[in-house]
Parts: C-alpha cells; sequence; structure tokens
C-alpha cells in the first residue's frame, strides 16, 4: 500500500465535513455532517476552544497563570462544554432527527446542544466518528462516494 492512500487526508472532507448514517440495532435513524473533532484539522473548532479559554481567563481573579490553566483545561473536560463545542463547530447539519414527537428538527447549534444532552449515546457516536481521523481519509472518502458511512465504519447503500 502506498503511504499516501494509507495516511492522506480529504481536504474538502475535513473543511465542509462528511455525512455520516447514524445506525442503532441495523437501522439508520438518522444523518449527520461532521467535520474533524481534531482542533488541528478544524480551524473553526481551534477558534470555538480559543474564545471559551480567554472567556475563562477573563472571568478568572487571580491565582496567577497555573490557576488559569487550571480553570481552562478543567472546562476543556465538562461534557457540557464539550457538547457546545460539537454543536458549534463538529456537526453542520442533519437529515431525520426529529423532536420527541416526531416532528423534523431544523438543524441549529442550539437544537443540535439539546439533542445531544437528551442523547448521550448518540452524541457518543458522533464522537467517536469525528474523532477518527480515519473518517477523513481520503480513499476512505472517495471509495465512499455513492455510499455513505456510518457511524460505527461500514458502508450503507445511500
Amino acid at each position: 500500500m502506498n503511504i499516501y492512500e494509507a495516511f492522506e487526508t480529504d481536504a474538502k472532507a475535513i473543511e465542509e465535513g462528511r455525512w455520516l448514517e447514524i445506525v442503532f440495532q441495523g437501522q439508520a435513524v438518522c444523518s449527520v455532517c461532521v467535520r474533524s473533532a481534531s482542533p488541528d484539522l478544524n480551524p473553526a473548532l481551534r477558534k470555538a476552544m480559543t474564545d471559551e479559554a480567554l472567556g475563562i481567563v477573563g472571568k478568572t481573579n487571580g491565582g496567577g497563570s497555573a490557576a488559569v490553566e487550571k480553570s481552562v483545561a478543567s472546562a476543556l473536560r465538562d461534557p457540557e462544554l464539550e457538547r457546545k463545542l460539537f454543536a458549534a463547530a463538529v456537526v453542520t447539519a442533519w437529515k431525520g432527527v426529529t423532536d420527541r414527537s416526531g416532528k423534523p428538527l431544523k438543524f441549529t447549534p442550539k437544537n443540535c446542544e439539546k439533542v445531544f444532552r437528551d442523547l448521550p449515546k448518540l452524541f457518543e457516536q458522533v464522537k467517536i466518528a469525528a474523532y477518527r481521523w480515519e473518517t477523513f481519509r481520503a480513499s476512505v472518502v472517495s471509495a465512499s462516494l455513492g455510499n455513505s458511512e456510518t457511524s460505527s465504519g461500514t458502508k450503507s447503500a445511500a
């Protein structure tokens, strides 16, 4: 195998996102478009994280730089903040997501945060796919044209 085929990422998929089918018990329940969850590959996520960190620093009174670093590190492990960052900078769209009554739910960062809060297992599937660099490998992206990739990494007919 060629080293580029093994490790090259698809810049367009990283920038615009990849559509992933979310599957539960073998049945597709919705699709989400995700960008990489790596701040190194996702400038929007890096900016959102920096903005959050600066906000925390601005709220931290005294204690020196060690206290600020500890506050920022602690906040970045906060599940509420993680959902907020994903909704703002990782998930870019969805299809087939409904509210509790089955009515289609428009994608907005606020709606995304709420759905992720209400459905932590869904959020976990999205996170796993977005953190996997393989999701954005050029050879995987080109092989999936005409098919969509499930959150578990398998292919399914579009």
